[in-house]
């Protein structure tokens, strides 16, 4: 570790657990309450780095100076980022974090969408119950079902979107971005220090987002053919 590093190792450590909230809001993206919370931790670990790079360098020969317009671009003009802090800002003093949510019960191959249907899925509902609700009513009405025509290769799927208010961006590509802005942030911070920059762009443990929004489920069309 640089010395560059060291100066920073409090704030560079909140940017790692930002990193690793990151894959639990993948891994959670179909259970409502687990990725709540990990939303909600994503958005104050990152919104608590710049204080804690002003903390760390505030005595720091001409920090001070050079850090306030970084920040403020950072945390004012930046949408991303600003919408960030507003809903830190919340979260801490008015409510929970309620994000928005959108649904559709499809049959897919791989990522490509053969068949879909708008499905009501609450932002508080886990994604288990809400294709449970889709098949009781195929049993009522098998047409839904059958437009869909799951099969061996086209298999069903719930497709869901998750948004935080007032950003139309899905939140795992609106959250990454977010974190790339933020580690543009720390290499200009680094740079400052003398050290070197971080890489750009997403680091390879980054899937395809779709990997979690389109959630598989297999054997539901033969229970739904075999009760009609």
């Amino acid at each position: 570790m640089s010395c560059a590093h060291d100066k920073i190792e409090a704030a560079l450590d909140r940017w790692q657990e930002s990193h690793w909230y990151l894959h639990q809001i993948e891994g959670n993206y179909h259970d409502a309450d687990a990725l709540r919370y990990s939303m909600n931790a994503f958005i104050r670990s990152l919104r608590e780095i710049p204080d804690m790079i002003n903390m760390a360098l505030q005595n720091h020969d001409g920090f001070p100076a050079w850090h306030k317009p970084i920040r403020k671009e950072l945390e004012l003009v930046d949408p991303l980022f600003s919408k960030v802090i507003q809903h830190r800002r919340h979260i801490v003093h008015k409510s929970m974090l309620k994000p928005e949510s959108k649904a559709f019960v499809a049959s897919i191959r791989g990522y490509t969408i053969k068949m879909q249907f708008g499905f009501y899925v609450d932002p508080f509902e886990d994604s288990d119950l809400a294709i449970k609700r889709f098949i009781e009513r195929s049993e009522k009405e098998p047409i839904l079902m059958q437009a869909l025509a799951p099969d061996e290769v086209q298999v069903l799927a719930l497709i869901r979107e998750w948004h935080i208010e007032g950003f139309d961006e899905e939140i795992i590509e609106s959250f990454r971005n977010a974190w790339i802005r933020v580690t543009t942030y720390l290499s200009d911070i680094l740079e400052f220090l003398g050290g070197e920059r971080f890489p750009e762009g997403l680091p390879p443990c980054f899937r395809d987002s779709r990997d979690f929004r389109y959630k598989k489920y297999h054997g539901f069309q033969k229970e739904v053919q075999e009760n009609a």
